[in-house]
């Protein structure tokens, strides 16, 4: 799909963002999933802890290279979080909320697009001269869904619309070059069949292999992004078995990640705003969101202490 084909030059530092919608550090109770111990296996013993309120990890003689830290999704502004203007905060090193004054759900607005244009991660990146892409998969139906307005586009797909970089497509899913949001690409509901349609990810992987997916991408690029958002719909839901799987799927598609990733890619996971750790409610929380960082470059994002932290530590390690 482009010329970014040979692999990176061990010595560049580079980076695989997994960004997971709604996913908080709450307490450890009957509504929180992660408390369950089949919910995340590998990162509960990667981590050394169940990812609760407080967790925080570093580097040891067994994981190093490593970081978990709690950083702030409120950003300063009163109202729960939520996912447009977290998720604009996340890709641009801006607070958002604080631009606009409020907390807005869903998309993005004319307003945050300013932002999205001005300071997207993508196009900075590529202002340095650097290669960054978005690994979701794509297919045409969606952009006619968007044409006809039966569709908006979420943050992700308008920062790389903003980078003018192409979008990844179903024969690049066939060919191992892309993941589904979902990322196995199975059809498990009526929800799930629109929506993959829409975005070219027909043929059914493990999460393991989608793991593997993004692993080697992240080897041609600077900048690798992904996006899942069934740990928020699983908490919109309330439902404990839908949110376990969820989890399970997250979790098994990291540990993918991390068996085959690159020397010097440096694997960042976090999330916009709380969610599916307190399933006693369908909105959004004031919980903390994890902050991971595995990798050559982990230790450079202790500082970081809400979510306009990620974007300006890549760029400054890049």
């Amino acid at each position: 799909m482009d010329d970014a084909k040979s692999v990176l030059s061990s010595s560049n530092a580079s980076f695989l963002l997994v960004f997971l919608d709604g996913v908080g550090l709450g307490q450890a109770s009957k509504n929180n999933p992660l408390c369950a111990s089949a919910a995340t296996p590998f990162l509960e013993e990667y981590l050394g802890q169940k990812l609760l309120e407080g967790a925080s990890a570093q580097s040891s003689q067994t994981y190093p290279n490593l970081l978990l830290k709690p950083i702030d999704a409120t950003l300063g502004v009163e109202g729960l979080p939520q996912s447009a203007t977290g998720q604009t905060t996340i890709y641009t090193g801006r607070n958002a909320p604080k631009f606009l004054g409020r907390h807005q759900s869903g998309f993005a607005n004319g307003s945050l697009r300013q932002l999205i244009d001005q300071y997207g991660l993508f196009a900075q990146v590529m202002a340095l001269g650097k290669t960054a892409t978005l690994a979701n998969a794509y297919s045409p139906e969606y952009f006619y869904a968007i044409a006809r307005r039966k569709r908006r586009y979420s943050v992700c797909t308008l920062l790389n619309l903003s980078a003018g970089l192409p979008f990844r497509m179903q024969y690049e899913y066939d060919q191992g070059e892309a993941v589904s949001w979902n990322i196995i690409g199975a059809v498990r509901s009526a929800r799930d069949a629109k929506t993959l349609r829409q975005t070219g990810a027909r043929k059914t992987i493990s999460p393991a292999v989608a793991g593997k997916r993004l692993a080697q991408l992240s080897r041609r690029y600077h900048v690798t992004l992904f996006e899942c958002y069934l740990t928020d719909y699983a908490g919109h839901a309330q439902d404990w078995d839908q949110a376990v799987a969820a989890l399970q799927r997250v979790d098994a598609c990291i540990a993918g990640a991390i068996a085959h990733r690159p020397p010097n890619v440096t694997l960042l996971v976090t999330s916009d705003h709380g969610n599916v750790e307190d399933l006693s409610t369908k909105r959004h929380t004031f919980n903390q969101v994890p902050l991971i960082a595995i990798g050559p470059h982990a230790a450079a994002f202790s500082q970081i202490e809400d979510l306009t932290g990620i974007t300006p530590q890549i760029l400054s390690l890049l």
